[in-house]
C-alpha cells in the first residue's frame, strides 16, 4: 500500500462545495487542508468539512511539507499566480478553467509547471458526461458522414446575474463574464469534438462594457466544418444547452433544458437510413449535483499521473490553448474582423 497522496484545497466556494467531496471519493487522496483569503474563513470552511487543517495564508499552506498536491478553485485573475507558486514549491496541481485571466499568464502558469516537473490538470468537465461521450464516438466512426455545420446555443441566467451582484464572475478584467465562464467551456468542448478551429468572428454584448453578458461566435474549424456559438448568462428561464451537428449522412443533438450544468443532457441521433432521431443515451437528474462525479473523473486521472509520472488530460496544455482563443474572441470582437487562430 503506498500513502495516499495529501491534497489541499484553495477556495471556499467552488473548491469547498465540488472539489473536496469528488476528491474524497478516490481513497487514494487525503484532503488535508482548505485555504481561504482569512483564517476564519478557513476555520469555518474546515469545520463545515471536517478538514483538520485551515491557512488563511496560501504561502505558508505551500511551504508545508506536508501537502503533496493542492486543488485551485479561485477567480481566474488570481489562479495563475497561485500555480506559479504552488509549482515552484513543488506541488501537484488541478484548477479551474479558464486558466487564467489573460493568455499571458496561461503560459507564464504553464511554464512553471513544466518546469517544475508536477503532474497537472484543468478541470474542462463536460467530456466527462456519457452522452459526450458517446457523441464523440460517433463522430469518430463517421456515422455522420463529412460534417456540413454546427449550431451551439446555450441560454441561462447565472446566480450572479439574476441577483445583480457586483462579482468578479460578472467582471471580464477578473476572468468573468459570458466568455470566460461559458464560452471557455464551449471552445474546449467543440475542438474535443470537431477538431481545431482555423479562424473566428465574434460580437460580444453589450457592447464596450466590463461585464459581458451575451456572445455571438462564428467559428471555422480546419476540417472546414462551420460553427456558429449564441451564449447568455442572462437569460430569464434560458431555454439551457443545446448543441446541433449536421453531416452529410445524418445528424445529432445534445440537448439539457435543466439548470444542472451536468445531469440532463439527452443526446438523439438521426440517420438518413433512420428518417428520424431518436435518443441514443440521456443522463436522468438524480438530484445530486452532477459537476462532482464529473469532477471525480478527472481528478482519478490526476492521482494515476501524480503516482505514474504521465502527463493528464486536460491540463494546463488545453487552458492555454482556450486562452489563446478567448484572445482571439476578444481581438475579433474589437476590430470586427475575422481572426485566424
Amino acid at each position: 500500500m503506498t500513502p495516499p497522496v495529501r491534497i489541499a484545497v484553495i477556495g471556499t466556494g467552488f473548491g469547498q462545495q465540488v472539489h473536496v467531496p469528488a476528491f474524497r471519493a478516490d481513497n487514494r487522496c487525503e484532503v488535508v487542508a482548505i485555504c481561504a483569503s482569512t483564517p476564519q474563513r478557513a476555520a469555518r470552511a474546515a469545520e463545515a468539512v471536517g478538514i483538520s487543517q485551515a491557512y488563511g495564508d496560501v504561502h505558508e499552506m505551500l511551504a508545508s511539507a506536508q501537502i503533496d498536491a493542492v486543488s485551485i478553485a479561485v477567480p481566474p485573475v488570481f489562479q495563475a499566480p497561485l500555480v506559479i507558486e504552488a509549482a515552484k514549491a513543488g506541488k501537484h496541481v488541478f484548477c479551474e478553467k479558464p486558466l487564467a485571466r489573460d493568455e499571458k499568464t496561461a503560459k507564464e502558469a504553464l511554464a512553471a509547471v513544466e518546469r517544475a516537473g508536477v503532474t497537472h490538470a484543468i478541470d474542462f468537465i463536460f467530456p466527462e458526461i456519457a452522452c459526450w461521450q458517446k457523441a464523440r464516438l460517433i463522430l469518430e466512426e463517421g456515422k455522420l458522414g463529412e460534417l456540413r455545420h454546427t449550431a451551439l446555443t446555450w441560454r441561462v441566467e447565472s446566480y450572479a446575474f439574476a441577483a445583480g451582484l457586483d462579482s468578479w464572475k460578472t467582471r471580464n478584467q477578473d476572468g468573468g463574464g459570458v466568455v470566460n465562464n461559458f464560452l471557455s467551456h464551449s471552445l474546449y468542448n467543440l475542438e474535443w469534438l470537431l477538431g481545431p478551429f482555423a479562424r473566428v468572428a465574434a460580437h460580444l454584448l453589450p457592447r464596450n462594457s466590463p461585464s459581458n453578458s451575451r456572445v455571438e461566435a462564428w467559428f471555422e474549424a480546419e476540417s472546414k466544418c462551420s460553427v456558429t456559438v449564441s451564449i447568455a448568462n442572462d437569460a430569464f428561464l434560458g431555454s439551457g444547452h443545446r448543441l446541433e451537428i449536421y453531416g452529410e449522412r445524418g445528424s445529432l443533438v445534445l440537448s439539457n433544458p435543466t439548470k444542472d450544468y451536468v445531469n440532463g443532457f439527452t443526446l438523439s441521433v438521426g440517420t438518413r437510413d433512420s428518417g428520424s432521431f431518436s435518443t441514443e443515451s440521456n443522463e436522468p437528474h438524480s438530484g445530486a449535483d452532477g459537476r462532482v462525479a464529473a469532477v471525480s473523473k478527472i481528478f482519478r486521472r490526476f492521482l494515476d499521473g501524480i503516482k505514474s509520472g504521465s502527463s493528464v488530460r486536460p491540463n494546463l496544455t488545453d487552458g492555454v490553448r482556450v486562452q489563446h482563443l478567448i484572445a482571439k474572441v476578444y481581438t475579433a470582437d474589437e476590430t470586427r474582423t475575422w481572426q485566424s487562430v
